[in-house]
């Protein structure tokens, strides 16, 4: 096997790791179309995890459970789910060039655009078994406060699945205690029960690292949390 580092590899990491990086909500429309092929090249598995730890606390019939993919983006989290039986989904998102790329999917009946804490979210209260946000929580993005917003959506008894990067950078360390003191805050006010928050590993490749390792066992990932919630009857 050759090991030398592939000089196209290398650049087309550099470009990916640098849109990651510097990425905010004006600038995903022009990253839709290239959205999904670049989060596989950073080795991001937020979706795949939020759907592997949804599907552990999951009791109900895939076919009848509507979702709510809050930043649904190109519809990462739908075409895992929709494997597994499920066929009903709602999706909003921020950009309308991932809203297009989502529903060149063909698995939404809605999609939304809405900027969420500067817009409310337009659904009705008590109406989703299942609301997922992979990777909308962190600075920059969905504010804090939003997710009271979605347990509201959510059916009493449904569940609220979010999953997230643990990036080491000293915003993302400081929105990570925020957004723990009020999921907790959230518990003890009788709205809804933590399930889990499962630790995964490998998250995505570290982009704070410049070249890309060849040796998938040497690479530096950033690990990741994943929060089920179950809301209060």
């Amino acid at each position: 096997m050759n090991n030398e580092t592939d000089p196209m590899a290398a650049k087309s990491f550099q470009e990916v790791r640098q849109v990651f990086i510097t990425c905010f909500e004006p600038q995903y429309d022009n990253w839709a179309p290239d959205y999904e092929q670049n989060l596989s090249l950073l080795e991001y598995k937020s979706p795949e995890y939020l759907v592997t730890v949804l599907m552990q606390h999951f009791t109900g019939d895939p076919a009848h459970t509507r979702v709510l993919d809050v930043a649904c983006g190109s519809g990462l989290v739908a075409k895992k789910m929709v494997k597994l039986g499920f066929r009903q989904f709602v999706g909003v998102d921020a950009s309308e060039g991932m809203l297009k790329e989502a529903e060149n999917t063909k698995l939404y009946q809605d999609l939304q655009l809405a900027v969420l804490g500067k817009q409310p979210l337009s659904v009705e209260k008590d109406s989703f078994d299942v609301v997922t946000v992979s990777g909308g929580f962190n600075p920059g993005f969905i504010p804090i406060f939003v997710v009271r917003e979605l347990c509201e959506a959510t059916k009493p008894g449904g569940l609220v699945c979010i999953s997230r990067g643990n990036f080491p950078r000293p915003e993302y360390v400081s929105y990570h205690a925020e957004l723990e003191e009020e999921l907790t805050k959230m518990e003890s006010e009788g709205l809804w029960t933590r399930l889990t928050d499962t630790k995964v590993p490998r998250f995505v490749i570290n982009t704070e690292t410049e070249e890309l390792e060849q040796d998938p066992e040497k690479r530096d990932y950033v690990p990741g949390t994943v929060y089920v919630f179950k809301k209060s009857n």
